[in-house]
């Protein structure tokens, strides 16, 4: 029995084992499935936050400063020009041109006879083979000025430009600007290496680029990876820029040299320049002497004033000195008759309104565009229907020549062109007193001349007084004739300053 009892006690305890054994593995289950349910939950709480984070912040660019080139003297200079364009502003480009090239402008030398110094275009082209070059240092070449005709491209709020050559059939350059020493840059440009300047490791090169006012959103277009090449701004009006060069440029733009055709421009431009980096009001005095240093006066002229440029069909004195003799003045007495004319493209409002109180509401227009009444014609300066056909320089001045009156009550962007030559043809000249026509130094007319405020009663009173004593009135014209046919020497006066402070100024301060 002993026996059995001890076997039968075995047998139980085995089987609490077991059980005891059995409820271990379901806490062993449970406690697993809880660590799983716990892992789960912490892999997943990384997603959760995955959705709530956010990027990490844009970088802010770095700013930009741009230092005048005070230091690099220019040695060739390329003139932006719209290719195949006829108006006044490219012909006052072509003789800025002309001018630089006939000045005898010179810069002082330094070049090595490294071997590696050719320079080629973007196409790997030779422009300029500078093997076996002896060192010209203390000698000195000539200032060269090229003409770069461009053409500009738009793609939706982008422009670009892209350089145009000529070919045999057609060149971007009009004949009539052939008279002028104003060579077409036939390279591409920039070239592929920079320039060489008495400061190796300027970041711009010796070439100056000087813009018309019209393309101020242009001038950094062909600017290469390498050395920045100079820009120059000539401001040949105020309002053709249409607020392109905005105030923010005005103010960062340090490194440009502004060049301007009119008194007008010139309070324009010194009235736009900023300067708030200045800390102190000592400093903002230096910086203020400094930004008006880089304004420069560049004036352009009427070319057939000049003997080198007059035309067989303009006869035309030269000689400032003796203003009455101008526009063919011999045959003016005889062939001016009672004719008011005007520039259609501007201030025709005014011009309108002057009509209709000399000739009626009802006054017939011609198909030319002119209108008569009283005995006075007003006629606009075009051709074709209502004069809105460009005319030829040689059919402007024919037209004026038997005009005696000139009218002009639009904007005055710059020093105009039609106000000087309507004067040398024996025309009496009215405008008004906007923008540059506000400037003695850009339009010198007697008082009497110009009005401040529209009254087209006293308007018309004065153009029927100077139909019927034209000689008398036309008298009055002789100084502003005067200071018109000496702007080819102006001009002249002009590049030479400016030559002087880009390049020999330049070379003085980097010695």
């Amino acid at each position: 029995m002993s026996g059995f009892a001890s076997l039968l006690n075995q047998f139980k305890e085995t089987t609490q084992a077991a059980t005891a054994g059995g409820s271990g593995n379901n806490s062993s289950k449970r406690s697993r499935s809880s660590f799983e349910s716990s892992s789960q939950n912490n892999y997943e709480q990384p997603t959760q936050k995955s959705k709530i984070r956010h990027p990490p912040p844009t970088p802010t660019p770095p700013t930009v400063t741009y230092c005048y080139p005070s230091s690099v003297p220019v040695k060739t200079i390329y003139i932006a020009c719209p290719a195949n364009t006829e108006t006044g502003g490219p012909e006052a480009l072509h003789q800025l041109c002309h001018m630089l090239n006939t000045g005898g402008y010179y810069y002082d030398a330094e070049v090595s006879n490294n071997t590696d110094d050719n320079t080629r275009d973007e196409f790997g082209r030779l422009i300029t083979n500078n093997h076996n070059q002896v060192d010209l240092k203390g000698k000195q070449q000539k200032l060269k000025a090229y003409m770069l005709y461009l053409r500009e491209r738009s793609t939706g709020k982008k422009s670009s430009v892209e350089q145009v050559f000529g070919d045999s059939r057609r060149s971007p350059r009009p004949t009539k600007y052939n008279k002028y020493n104003a060579p077409m840059a036939d390279h591409r440009f920039p070239s592929q290496q920079p320039t060489s300047s008495l400061s190796g490791s300027s970041e711009y090169s010796s070439d100056l680029v000087i813009w018309p006012e019209c393309w101020t959103h242009l001038i950094d277009s062909l600017q290469s990876q390498q050395q920045k090449y100079q820009i120059a701004i000539w401001w040949l009006s105020v309002n053709n820029n249409k607020g392109r060069f905005t105030q923010d440029q005005f103010t960062m733009r340090k490194d440009i040299l502004h060049l301007v055709q009119s008194a007008y421009a010139r309070e324009y431009v010194k009235s736009k320049l900023s300067f708030g980096d200045s800390q102190t009001r000592r400093d903002m005095k230096e910086d203020m002497r400094q930004q008006q240093n880089h304004v420069l006066t560049l004036t352009e002229f009427i070319p057939y004033t000049s003997s080198e440029f007059a035309l067989p069909s303009i006869p035309i004195a030269t000689k400032a000195a003796n203003p009455t003799t101008t526009v063919g003045a011999d045959d003016n007495k005889e062939s001016k008759s009672n004719l008011v004319v005007y520039n259609p493209a501007k201030g025709m409002h005014f011009t309108d309104e002057i009509i209709r109180r000399a000739c009626g509401k009802h006054a017939k227009t011609e198909s030319d565009g002119s209108v008569s009444g009283g005995g006075i014609r007003f006629c606009p300066i075009g051709k074709g229907p209502a004069g809105r056909e460009r005319m030829t320089g040689e059919e402007v001045v024919g037209l004026l020549k038997k005009a005696k009156v000139y009218i002009d009550f639009g904007p005055h962007p710059g020093m105009d062109r039609l106000p000087r030559e309507a004067a040398l043809a024996e025309c009496v000249v009215i405008t008004n007193r906007e923008g540059a026509a506000n400037y003695d130094q850009d339009v010198p007319l007697p008082v009497a001349f110009k009005f401040g405020e529209f009254n087209v009663d006293k308007i018309f009173s004065l153009i029927k007084e100077c139909c019927i004593k034209h000689e008398e009135y036309a008298k009055q014209m002789n100084e502003y004739k005067s200071w018109i046919l000496g702007q080819r020497v102006q001009m002249n006066t002009c590049v030479d300053e400016m030559v002087n402070y880009i390049v020999e100024k330049r070379a003085d301060s980097s010695k």
